[in-house]
């Protein structure tokens, strides 16, 4: 059985900046060539959307199995649009009244939350929405999480340079393994060049045969 492929849009090899995948389905934006690619591989349904006219949306917007969290300056429209896709899945969209692109910064899966210190006062608000406890660190330092890790309720992927101290916070938060690489022949932002569920991932076209090994093995695909 297949559990993974290449992609890449309109030439771009930063699949997951381009949407997301859960274990009941998939947002990705506007792209129907994708569409059938990540169906066959992600073994969910694959729903088009856009926020703000874009089809990145994953730097935007992020969530679970269950919840899907917004930032408060989408149009209306929208955040109807999303609602109206997940309403049969039974699935929750959430506006959170910040200005920071949440898809960038949130690392989640259906067992747990990760966000930094720029989000902390929003632990309250998250844990209740999700249900789930969550968590504060940086990976590598860094802030943005969602693209320095991409997570599965089997396993984690992160930024090379993350430190013991915050790979111990994030593995604890989302109940899973993890593991160090990179993705696209060196980049090591693997949420931006892999989308990915508990049934296999899609990564970007430049991703090595090492490389490609190391995203298995970490996503409990070995």
């Amino acid at each position: 059985m297949t559990f993974y492929s290449f992609l890449n849009v309109h030439g771009d090899a930063n699949v997951g900046l381009y949407g997301f995948a859960t274990d009941r389905y998939c947002l990705f934006g506007p792209n129907s060539e994708a569409t059938d690619k990540l169906h066959d591989i992600l073994k969910v349904p694959v729903h088009s959307v856009s926020v703000l006219h874009l089809d990145l949306i994953r730097i935007l917007i992020t969530g679970n199995a269950h919840n899907v969290v917004v930032p408060n300056f989408l149009f209306d429209r929208d955040i109807e649009a999303l609602k109206h896709v997940l309403d049969k899945y039974k699935v929750r969209v959430h506006m959170l009244r910040t200005e920071h692109a949440l898809g960038n910064a949130i690392l989640l899966n259906d067992k747990g939350i990760v966000i930094p210190p720029i989000l902390k006062k929003y632990i309250p608000d998250l844990e209740k929405f999700f249900g789930l406890p969550c968590s504060v660190t940086t990976i590598a330092k860094l802030m943005t999480l969602g693209t320095l890790g991409v997570a599965t309720n089997k396993g984690c992927l992160v930024h090379p340079q993350i430190t013991n101290k915050e790979a111990d916070i994030v593995e604890k938060a989302l109940d899973v393994k993890l593991d160090v690489g990179t993705v696209n022949f060196g980049s090591p932002y693997p949420g931006s060049g892999i989308i990915a569920n508990s049934n296999g991932f899609m990564a970007g076209t430049s991703t090595s045969g090492p490389e490609l090994g190391r995203i298995a093995d970490a996503l409990g695909f070995d």
